[in-house]
């Protein structure tokens, strides 16, 4: 009972703090048509917690790019210049990765500083860190509703960019994103504003459940974002989405309730199953053992062990997914790193994996 209550307080909380920012927001879809946004005054709401003018690029909504040669101290790129890039270590050989953090989150801090190490620990990348922390944090966060548009619409900006560059140019198809929590639904929102082709792949990390609630394909993250969605759950239903909403989609150990995520109090144990995905993921790129999955046909069969998937039905959850996965598979972990058992009851090299590009 004392775990119920608490549970209903911070749920409670949560929802106050929030209610007025989700009841205009549901307003606004029942009283105005969709319609694609011009400018970034179209989606600006709210006040907002960065100086103006409101356009992109922005001050507070920064590009680093990081490669082997540069993975210490990134270079800022400038969206209004083509000699930024062509300047930069971008090199158009190396496989593209554009990482957009959640909540809290920035260039500087994990889990971006982990991803960018196991990317360069495992060989040469353009890695592209969306750093807008000012956007995503205390006392910022009543700006949410309109926070992720803007974000997005600069971010469509430097697939452009990229797209368009007269030496250095990249085909949103080639290009791979990673999205954290609120980053994975504004991965999805920057697929309205590409006029010319399709991001290759989006990558959501537990997708946020808060201010994204329903099914309206413009705001979420879902399959039609890119030319291939994967998505990890592991706070599926507290804090994080429950789905499915991408081509493939992940319950890891059930989808919430990880292991090792105990804890004194229950924020704490919700909060650590929301984060724990991007240790999973990270783990994905280097890992030999690799993180099987199978198809389930529904999670109470999974919980009681009645899944018994074939050898070919198996995929790999994270860096080195097929993009010809469809479909809701499950997969278990350790409680302690390394996570990935490898392959059910066999073992299997990983040396002839490449990464996804």
């Amino acid at each position: 009972m004392v775990a119920n209550a608490e549970w209903l307080l911070v749920i409670g909380i949560t929802a106050l703090q929030f209610s007025v920012s989700r009841t205009q927001r549901e307003n606004s879809v029942r009283d105005e048509p969709e319609k694609r946004p011009q400018s970034v005054r179209d989606l600006f709401k709210t006040g907002s917690c960065i100086p103006p003018p409101y356009r992109c690029p922005h001050p507070q909504m920064q590009f680093y790019l990081y490669t082997r040669t540069t993975q210490e101290k990134g270079e800022l790129l400038n969206t209004l210049d083509n000699e930024s890039l062509t300047n930069s270590k971008f090199n158009t050989k190396h496989p593209t990765k554009v990482v957009v953090h959640g909540f809290g989150g920035g260039r500087n801090l994990s889990p971006s500083t982990d991803m960018r190490k196991a990317y360069f620990t495992r060989g040469n990348y353009n890695i592209i860190i969306v750093d807008y922390g000012s956007l995503v944090k205390e006392p910022c966060l009543g700006q949410i509703e309109w926070a992720p548009r803007f974000a997005s619409l600069c971010i469509s900006q430097l697939i452009e960019y990229l797209q368009y560059h007269p030496v250095k140019a990249v085909p949103p198809e080639r290009i791979h994103t990673i999205g954290y929590s609120v980053g994975a639904h504004i991965l999805g929102l920057v697929a309205n504003h590409i006029s010319e082709g399709k991001l290759g792949r989006i990558t959501g990390l537990d997708p946020t459940i808060f201010f994204y609630m329903g099914n309206n394909r413009s705001r979420d993250l879902d399959y039609t974002d890119a030319l291939f969605v994967d998505i990890l759950h592991t706070g599926a239903g507290i804090l994080g989405q429950w789905g499915p909403n991408g081509h493939a989609d992940f319950y890891v150990n059930g989808g919430s309730s990880q292991p090792g995520c105990a804890h004194d109090t229950i924020f704490q144990t919700l909060s650590c199953d929301h984060t724990k995905v991007t240790p999973y993921f990270i783990e994905s790129i280097n890992s030999r053992d690799g993180f099987w999955a199978g198809p389930c046909p529904n999670l109470f069969s999974y919980l009681i062990g009645w899944c018994e998937p074939k050898d070919t039905d198996y995929v790999l959850m994270g860096e080195h997914l097929t993009p010809n996965a469809r479909g809701v598979f499950y997969v278990t972990t350790n409680a302690k790193p390394p996570y990935a058992r490898g392959f059910p009851g066999k073992t299997r090299n990983l040396r002839s994996i490449r990464p996804y590009s």
